[in-house]
């Protein structure tokens, strides 16, 4: 008996691949059917159609037919209408076929791409918690959330408004949604500390319209690094007395770096922009300002020479001897007018003429 069940096996089997080869698809043929739209492209969920013309002569009184996985078809004639109420599947294609009179068939292939928006995208930095640190190399990540199909993904990851990578999966064949992680390689600088990424996912499903997107969050990200003085580590200022003395050692930072001073001078003091109005010789020496946070620290030397110009001091000298004159001539011109005016003279002057003077006519002496 299992002798006779294994005969009927075998010859069960060779049928079956007999009628595979007799009943193969032939893409070649001349008069093969045709399919309007050639290609179709549908979103998941939507309905969908497409017509097929089986032939133009070949297949008068032949068999026509679809075969597909999802769907109706109606036949009217040698036109077969395939329609989908709701797309919930990711068929690869629909073929349509007549017989041929030797017991093949003549095939035509209906491409379908069916997609589906990413549900979410995220964007972030694999394994970090907290700040940054500068010098080191950070694996940014755009993750997508069920997309399909992923061949037609496109992602662009942005650094502001600018793009830094765009990266794309052409070989991927998977054609149901799935989720897909790519990733971009940031270098922490004091330049990165506050900049703004985002990733864009794009479906490109259909050339002759602009693919759809889906935006990311937006990651901030917070860059630690050490003081960065803005110019020379040392610097050689002159002035004369006199002048005012401003010397700036503010610095960035990631933390906010503090600044610590050591003065020529006996004293303490604590900012970032050491001042004088008006220096002596006592100013004159080095100044040094220590910057740090937890990154690091930088130095600042500003050497001060402050010189006497013994010009300036001759003019003011002269120029206060000046005023000095102008001042006594004023105050001996004030007083003789203040005499002149109060009528009052001499005693000796007013004796010296006892006897009166008569002015005569010249006739008369």
């Amino acid at each position: 008996m299992f002798c006779s069940y294994f005969f009927w096996t075998v010859l069960s089997l060779s049928g079956i691949l007999s009628n595979f080869r007799v009943c193969g698809c032939d893409y070649n043929c001349t008069d093969k059917p045709v399919f309007t739209p050639s290609k179709l492209v549908v979103q998941f969920g939507m309905p969908a159609s497409a017509n097929c013309s089986a032939c133009q002569h070949a297949c008068q009184n032949k068999s026509v037919g679809l075969e597909k996985s999802i769907g109706e078809q109606q036949k009217n004639g040698r036109n077969i209408l395939w329609t989908v109420d709701k797309m919930n599947a990711y068929p690869s294609s629909v073929m349509c076929y007549y017989s041929k009179g030797n017991g093949s068939q003549c095939c035509s292939k209906l491409p379908i791409t069916v997609y589906q928006y990413p549900k979410k995208v995220e964007v972030g930095f694999r394994d970090l918690e907290g700040p940054m640190l500068e010098g080191q190399r950070y694996p940014m990540y755009c993750h997508v959330v069920e997309a399909a199909p992923l061949r037609n993904l496109i992602v662009i990851f942005y650094q502001g408004g600018t793009e830094v990578s765009r990266q794309r999966l052409k070989d991927n064949t998977e054609k149901k949604p799935a989720n897909m992680t790519f990733y971009n390689f940031i270098n922490a600088t004091k330049e990165n500390n506050g900049a703004r990424y985002e990733c864009i996912a794009q479906l490109d499903t259909e050339p002759d319209k602009p693919p759809y997107e889906t935006r990311s969050n937006i990651f901030t990200t917070d860059v630690l690094y050490k003081p960065q003085f803005d110019g020379p580590g040392y610097r050689l200022i002159n002035l004369t007395v006199g002048d005012p003395l401003h010397l700036n050692c503010s610095a960035e930072g990631n933390p906010r770096p503090s600044v610590t001073w050591e003065l020529p001078l006996a004293a303490a003091f604590e900012g970032d922009v050491f001042s004088v109005d008006s220096v002596t010789t006592e100013h004159k020496g080095e100044y040094t300002c220590s910057i740090n946070n937890s990154m690091g620290r930088t130095t600042v030397v500003f050497n001060v020479d402050v010189r006497v110009n013994y010009m300036n001091m001759i003019l003011a000298v002269v120029g206060a001897v000046v005023v000095l004159v102008v001042i006594a001539t004023i105050a001996v011109y004030v007083h003789c007018h203040r005499l002149s005016r109060t009528g009052k003279y001499n005693l000796k002057d007013v004796l010296r003429f006892r006897t009166p003077h008569i002015a005569l006519p010249d006739g008369e002496l």
